[in-house]
């Protein structure tokens, strides 16, 4: 054994020392190195994973762009609810079984009994809502990537299901959360569904297409006004911070020091507030004026600017429907009934013109340099042509183009048609020239173009036929239009031949009044003016329509303005009227509704000197024109001119009774409200037609 205090024992241990103390050093420099690393040059980044531990983000809802009509009155406003908001796959801190571990974080997925006892708080309003909120939880959960984001999964809670929910939300987990939020109010109901639109949860495939800048659960517009300028009406989200436990559960008096810790919250950025041209009153007007009527549209509109003042289309599905789950069965009523209420009439639905198409055959018929419009052309009741019949309402006797549009002869256009004045082309190039066969550029709503068939487009779909001009003279055969076209073709012909394109927002403005965008009328772009000469030919039949003794409208003349306009009565086929068809076994009777009756039109404007509105209306299956759709018009009318007077409009009169027709040309109303026509007789209807589906009667 060595003795250490001999020199030759030390002079042995010292190498041993030193190597020792050069391990220690090492050792501590490492350690001090890590440590400045950590404190020092990757303080802020673990600091920040630190924060996550307890430090959580909760993005704020912007409130949605609120809408309005021309007088500032809401047409869409946002009121204060309650939203369900499932994490699927939370983040939670767990113990380790291991002593002295320190926590660690997992994805904890929502599990199934949990899920089923939250679906036993909701109201449920069928089967069919039921499953399809438990898909949503579910699918959300087997989703790595989504489901860790909160989802709003159950809008506008009631007030039992909130309470339900907050008295169980601990022993329901650390997935379901509760929110302040808004829904979307429609204040005007059905009255201004199709124009304000409605707002519903975004699809899968809209999230795709987002590209990240929607979240699942997020609301956004579906139709009208709220889809086509959704960019400006759902404004910014916002952040807000705060502290919560192991279990991501808010604490309720965090310390200071994890408050300090927290990021600042961002204030959401409300969306944009849109101020739109329709009059409210006079929307409410037009909804009066289609009272009893099952199905049908109308359209006002400034001349002048295109500025759109009414716009309806009857029936419409009040939009605050949408902001609730439906049960299926009233969703089925709604896809089965014959009057379609998901269409809006005014734009996504083209019919046969009829009558109202003639001013543009008179126009085609003006620009051919050998037509005389003071010639005058015998109507006997029909013409034969290709071995057919082609029909008019009634003898007219001699007529020229005035007299024509004023009595609506059929029989004057089928001529121009025979003679080849009236060629398919020449109309299609002024029916162009009028803003139809093309989208007006409004935007709204998916709108169709409507149909103007050349030779070219009939011989390629084989409909080429001798009697094709005919039925196109009088706005039949393969001509349609829809109502806000017709609007428009009245609005140029009442401004002086220009050709306006229709809008229906005025100005957008932030929550603060500041003006972002205004709206300038414009002139549609390509297409030349018309003749003034021309055009106030057709004027002044116009007037004649409804203010001359044999005018088709003289019968819903306005004693206080002079209106200026033409009849429509567009045939949908070809059906024997002495006939009624049989009804199938399912079928129900609807009163007030014959699928056997014309489409009936009227459009016009007014003052006639003057024009401050135009307004076209179609009731579907109303039969006449002057009988169903021209006192809708000359109501709307009426109202109008009677504001702009600051007035109370002319008490509307009232209606003839339902398959009473108006009183023929020339002959007077009487006071009781049924006409003097002829009596009929069957045996010589005129409005029985012969042939194939286009051999019409047209008034």
């Amino acid at each position: 054994m060595s003795n250490i205090h001999k020199p030759e024992d030390l002079r042995n241990l010292k190498p041993r020392l030193q190597a020792m103390v050069v391990v220690v050093m090492v050792a501590f420099t490492v350690l001090l190195g890590r440590l400045c690393q950590l404190q020092v040059l990757d303080g802020d980044h673990y600091a920040r994973r630190a924060e996550r531990n307890f430090v959580d983000e909760v993005v704020v809802e912007a409130p949605r762009g609120r809408i309005f009509d021309a007088r500032s009155r809401p047409l869409a406003t946002n009121r204060p609810a309650y939203t369900l908001y499932i994490t699927p796959r939370p983040r939670v801190m767990e113990e380790s079984d291991e002593p002295g571990a320190p926590r660690a974080g997992t994805r904890v997925p929502i599990d199934d009994d949990s899920i089923d006892e939250l679906a036993g708080l909701i109201d449920f309003v069928d089967d069919d809502d039921h499953a399809q909120f438990l898909d949503k939880i579910r699918s959300r959960r087997d989703d790595k990537v989504n489901g860790i984001y909160s989802t709003a999964i159950r809008s506008n809670l009631s007030w039992d299901e909130y309470a339900q929910i907050t008295a169980r939300e601990s022993s329901l987990g650390h997935w379901v959360e509760i929110r302040e939020s808004a829904r979307r109010f429609y204040p005007r109901g059905a009255l201004t569904a199709f124009v304000t639109g409605y707002v519903g949860e975004i699809t899968p495939e809209g999230l795709e297409k987002a590209r990240g800048s929607y979240r699942p659960g997020d609301r956004v517009g579906k139709t009208g006004i709220e889809r086509q300028w959704e960019n400006y009406l759902r404004g910014r989200l916002g952040k807000r911070s705060r502290v919560v436990d192991a279990r991501r559960r808010a604490v309720a008096d965090p310390p200071p020091g994890a408050l300090a810790a927290l990021p600042p919250d961002e204030d959401p950025i409300p969306g944009q507030d849109i101020y739109l041209t329709l009059d409210l009153d006079l929307q409410r007007a037009a909804q009066v004026a289609f009272e009893g009527v099952h199905a049908g549209a109308v359209v006002a509109l400034e001349p002048d600017t295109g500025k759109i003042l009414a716009m309806l289309s009857i029936p419409a599905i009040d939009p605050n429907h949408w902001q609730q789950p439906i049960p299926r069965e009233r969703y089925q009523e709604w896809v089965t009934s014959p009057f379609k209420p998901f269409i809006d009439r005014t734009i996504q639905e083209h019919f046969f013109p009829g009558s109202t198409y003639k001013v543009v055959s008179a126009l085609a018929a003006l620009s051919d340099p050998t037509f005389d419009p003071e010639r005058e052309i015998p109507c006997e009741r029909f013409v034969r042509y290709g071995g057919r019949k082609f029909k008019c309402t009634h003898k007219h006797g001699p007529v020229d183009l005035h007299q024509a549009l004023v009595q609506s002869c059929n029989v004057y256009f089928y001529t121009l048609a025979m003679e080849e004045i009236l060629t398919l082309d020449r109309m299609e190039t002024f029916a162009r020239r009028l803003g139809l066969g093309e989208r007006t550029g409004l935007g709204l709503n998916s709108e169709v173009k409507g149909r103007i068939p050349t030779e070219a487009f009939e011989a390629r779909e084989g409909t080429y036929q001798r009697g094709v001009r005919l039925n196109s003279a009088i706005g039949q055969g393969n001509v349609t239009a829809t109502v806000l076209q017709i609007a428009v073709l009245y609005g140029a012909l009442a401004n002086g031949g220009h050709v306006m394109t229709p809008y229906l927002v005025d100005r957008i403005e932030t929550h603060d009044r500041k003006l972002v965008f205004k709206s300038d009328p414009q002139q549609r772009s390509g297409l030349e003016p018309l003749s003034s000469f021309d055009r106030n030919r057709i004027h002044s039949a116009l007037i004649g329509v409804v203010n001359d003794e044999v005018g088709t409208a003289n019968s819903e003349r306005l004693e206080t303005v002079m209106v200026a306009g033409k009849t429509g009565t567009a045939q949908v086929a070809a059906l024997d009227r002495r006939r009624k068809r049989k009804k199938k076994d399912d079928e129900l009777e609807i009163e007030g509704w014959d699928t056997t009756k014309d489409h009936a039109w009227f459009a016009g404007y007014a003052p006639a000197n003057n024009p401050k509105i135009a307004v076209a209306a179609l009731v579907e299956h109303g039969g006449v024109g002057a009988d169903a759709a021209a006192p809708i018009v000359m109501h709307v009318i009426d109202t109008y001119l009677a504001s702009l007077e600051q007035q109370k409009p002319d008490q509307a009169r009232p209606r003839r009774p339902a398959g009473v027709p108006p009183p023929l040309p020339g002959q007077r109303r009487p006071n009781d409200g049924v006409s003097n026509r002829p009596e009929y007789d069957e045996d010589n209807d005129p409005a029985v037609p012969t042939g194939d589906k286009n051999g019409e009667e047209q008034r």
